[in-house]
């Protein structure tokens, strides 16, 4: 639901508006994991089921957040995840792009049949975007949660920097 709400959204707002709304968010974030210095460097139980069906809540938003950005989302699914299923690193991002791949897979359906797609930019990208991805993940697991969280902090500030500058 989410996702098609936010499909809908993006359609109908100000880019640059949501450029600055989410460079915003995502440093406040960053900020927020840097200061919480353990968190997400191991596994926690959560024995809240309060805490644990906040996570279904937070879906319908990060769903159309994913939809309307994209960029920054796998922070705050792991934040998410980190607080409310006790996650460490590697199993909230592991979780976030196993999730997100219905997402963005039902996003696209819904904007290319309103004919917002380019076939010579979606081919190269999906491809770039999988190879990656597998590269990446065989490399984090290798270097372990310390690291994916300083690289973490490194990306979503630039990427929050970024946005707030229009790049």
């Amino acid at each position: 639901m989410g996702a098609y709400f936010g499909v809908t959204f993006i359609l109908n707002v100000d880019q640059r508006v949501m450029q600055i709304v989410i460079g915003i968010v995502i440093l406040l974030l960053v900020g927020y994991t840097f200061s919480s210095r353990n968190m997400g460097l191991a596994e926690e139980k959560v024995y809240s089921k309060f805490r644990r069906l906040l996570a279904y809540f937070f879906a319908l938003i990060l769903g159309f957040y994913e939809i309307i950005f994209g960029s920054g989302n796998g922070i705050m699914f792991a934040i998410v995840t980190l607080k409310t299923r006790g996650f460490d690193f590697i199993d909230a991002l592991g979780y976030y792009y196993s999730i997100a791949f219905p997402w963005c897979l039902f996003g696209a359906v819904l904007f290319i049949s309103k004919g917002y797609f380019d076939l010579g930019v979606m081919v190269p990208v999906v491809c770039g975007s999988l190879i990656g991805g597998y590269i990446g993940s065989k490399y984090a697991k290798y270097k372990g949660n310390k690291f994916i969280k300083i690289v973490f902090m490194i990306i979503g500030t630039i990427l929050g920097v970024k946005l707030l500058l229009g790049f």
